[in-house]
């Protein structure tokens, strides 16, 4: 008779597969951005990497080899980077754990420099180094730590000259220097060119192609991180949503492409008249939005007035004069983010119903939970 799997024993085998499944995830607050997120995915991946070869290693060397001290430096090693997997999964801390990581890995590559005592064949390994310090720490970081750790190989070669067995030492270190900074510049080179091409998707991905500002899906990421530092620092924060009047009739009118022109030089004119710190998107079509930090709702209405007076004094070329309307509210650490959106809106929503070129404030109860 064929032995059938019960529904307890497949459960006992898939447990551990979605734990594994579950560890070479990357964590999803690092999935907004092209460039962190390949990072994260590199580090989870060094991590586990890295616990489980020194395990292995530290294992084998204590019950094979016999050297009890390198096996327990290198369980001191997994314990560091079992911490460092922690935190960076728990709490999605990417800088500490990467540093920890290469620090890890970099000093494992030395320590076996002087275990050996100048063979080497070790010395093959230090090229792992570069490979992956600079995808986790980026180009200057990566090259000051690298730089760093070819001088510390140098200067452990340098301190056995005289006290290992080393043939023609001269060539030998003449070869390692070569290799070290021939290797580490092609992946230099390698990263450069990457990370210029991830930078130019992650911009591509978070502006409008037509008014070179911040898109919509850029614009649902600022008002999330704006709205978790409202309830963190318990503050408030203003958004102004804008559209533009009767802006079908201009491309009825003129054309679309002179409807594009509008919004061109409309999105240009809203960035010289705000803040820095102020955060302006194509929300889509017509319509803006402008997310303006630690800025109450009388902060708000100022600038909301100051604008409508800007736009109505400025004349585009074809298209003569446009106005705006806005809807203008203000998201405190009680605030509902559904509630409030549409609360913002329907005051976009009444400005427009009250003639247009003005703007409507928000309710305060409809905002609010």
């Amino acid at each position: 008779m064929r032995k059938t799997t019960t529904t307890a024993e497949q459960m006992v085998m898939v447990r551990p597969l979605s734990a594994l499944v579950l560890l070479l995830e990357t964590p999803q607050p690092f999935a907004h951005d092209p460039l962190l997120f390949r990072r994260a995915q590199l580090l989870n991946f060094i991590l586990l990497t890295l616990t489980a070869v020194m395990s292995v290693a530290a294992l084998f060397n204590l019950l094979v080899i016999g050297d009890a001290r390198l096996a327990l430096i290198e369980l001191a090693m997994v314990t560091a980077t079992l911490l460092a997997l922690w935190r960076f999964r728990r709490h999605a801390s990417l800088q500490g754990p990467a540093w920890l990581a290469s620090s890890t890995a970099g000093a494992m590559l030395l320590y076996l420099i002087v275990h050996t005592q100048g063979d080497t064949n070790p010395y093959v390994l230090l090229l792992l180094y570069p490979l992956f310090v600079y995808p986790l720490h980026g180009l200057r970081a990566a090259t000051l730590a690298y730089l760093l750790f070819v001088a510390a190989v140098l200067a452990i070669f340098v301190y056995g000259w005289g006290r290992w067995s080393i043939s023609n030492p001269a060539q030998t270190l003449f070869n390692i220097t070569i290799a070290l900074l021939i290797g580490g510049g092609i992946i230099y080179y390698y990263e450069h060119t990457r990370e210029a091409a991830l930078n130019r998707v992650r911009i591509l991905s978070m502006t409008d192609p037509l008014t070179g500002i911040w898109n919509r899906t850029m614009f649902d990421e600022m008002f999330t991180h704006e709205i978790a530092v409202s309830r963190r620092q318990q503050h408030c924060f203003s958004l102004i949503l804008l559209d533009l009047d009767h802006f079908k009739r201009i491309n009825d009118e003129y054309g679309h492409d002179i409807g594009d022109a509008v919004l061109r030089e409309f999105a240009q004119l809203l960035t010289t008249r705000t803040r820095a710190s102020d955060s302006l998107s194509r929300w889509g079509g017509e319509e803006f939005a402008l997310i303006l930090p630690n800025t109450d709702l009388n902060q708000a209405e100022v600038l909301a007035r100051t604008l409508l007076k800007t736009i109505r004094a400025h004349h585009y070329p074809r298209a003569g004069r446009v106005t705006a309307s806005m809807g203008v509210g203000t998201f405190c650490p009680n605030s509902n983010r559904e509630t409030f959106f549409r609360a913002i809106d329907q005051a976009l929503y009444r400005a427009k119903h009250q003639g247009r070129d003005g703007y409507a404030l928000a309710t305060t109860a409809a905002a609010s939970d």
